[in-house]
């Protein structure tokens, strides 16, 4: 019997059914995260309040067939703030394509957004390849869907020949191998002058910068410091530069390491946080190259980062970092009728 109902495993069961969904059905076609049990465990340690409420989960007894997970972030926009559950890692074994498992959980989803005064859901997906069915998808799978837009990421290469051994499609190998040769690798930092990692104690300081963001934006988070905290600093995953500035931190780089499947896999570096403050130009080119220093001693081959207005392009552009298409469509799972969604033309949220 199918029964759709709280994700009730751990971290390593989920990564397991994932990536055995996706890869089966993307590897070697598009490029697929492998999020694994370490990943997982930092997105939804169970042992958060409330971490589970937005985890569906479809089952055939006791197997697992079926899942989408959500966490829920306050927002602030033009009409206020509300709560906005982040959704990801949709997923269906193939074998139960007849009992529609997708529409079922996302319709459960629905339900508890309705239930539990979330406004809506909102997720990204891929969109630059003809394989990926996550768009097609939701688009066909509900009438409360809508792509508001595309989203594109900044790409730094760290080891241009490893990119370009790993990227599936022609073309983008030849462009990799191009690249290297008028960017070649980052430059080191000559002047490493208060640039240190994340401290507990920098929590407070690291909070009031996020804030700022939103001041670039239609519609962001609203980071409480014990998310922040979370996102900062758990259990080694998560890496966060920070620039010290008279005894406060003036700006920080807070990244993860994610591999990625093509034609075989790469390890890369996916940065959720940049937030420079008031500082300088010239610190905000140091702190950007320190932390490209650090992923790329840490043997990671390439740096991404969502296009969002609340990161400024220039010191991206001076640090080696490219525009890449908007091949990312952002897919919001509407809830709250009264929420403007058409009026949403700048976001500060982070990618997954």
């Amino acid at each position: 019997m199918i029964e759709v109902r709280t994700y009730d495993g751990d971290a390593a069961e989920l990564s397991r059914f994932v990536l055995d969904v996706w890869s089966t059905a993307y590897r070697g076609r598009m490029p697929v995260p492998l999020w694994d049990a370490r990943y997982f465990d930092w997105q939804i340690p169970v042992d958060r309040p409330g971490s589970r409420e937005f985890l569906v989960a479809a089952y055939d007894g006791s197997k697992l067939i079926g899942f989408l997970g959500g966490e829920r972030f306050r927002f602030s926009s033009r009409d206020g703030e509300f709560d906005v559950a982040m959704a990801s890692w949709t997923t269906a074994d193939p074998a139960y394509a007849k009992y529609r498992i997708g529409a079922r959980i996302i319709g459960e989803m629905r339900r508890r957004f309705l239930e539990r005064g979330v406004a809506f859901g909102l997720g990204f997906g891929y969109s630059g390849a003809a394989v990926s069915m996550g768009p097609r998808f939701w688009r066909g799978v509900t009438k409360h869907t809508i792509i508001p837009g595309k989203i594109g990421f900044w790409l730094r290469l760290l080891d241009h020949r490893a990119f370009a051994a790993w990227e599936s499609s022609r073309l983008k190998r030849w462009s990799a191998g191009v690249l290297g040769l008028v960017q070649g690798s980052p430059h080191g930092v000559l002047n490493t002058e208060g640039i240190r990692p994340y401290r507990a104690d920098d929590l407070a300081d690291c909070l009031q910068l996020t804030r700022q963001l939103l001041a670039h934006v239609d519609l962001g988070y609203v980071w409480t410091s014990e998310r922040l905290a979370h996102q900062l600093d758990y259990a080694g995953l998560p890496r966060t530069i920070v620039l010290e500035d008279h005894g406060h931190v003036g700006g920080f780089v807070n990244y993860y390491r994610l591999d990625f499947a093509a034609r075989n896999a790469i390890e890369a570096a996916v940065i959720d946080l940049v937030a420079f403050g008031a500082l300088p130009q010239h610190d905000r080119q140091r702190l950007l190259r320190a932390a490209l220093a650090q992923m790329q001693a840490e043997g990671l081959k390439a740096a991404m980062l969502l296009r969002l207005p609340c990161y400024p392009a220039w010191p991206l552009l001076v640090t080696g970092f490219v525009p890449m298409p908007r091949d990312t469509d952002l897919i919001c799972l509407r809830a709250d009728p009264r929420v403007a969604y058409h009026r949403v033309k700048r976001l500060h949220v982070h990618w997954r």
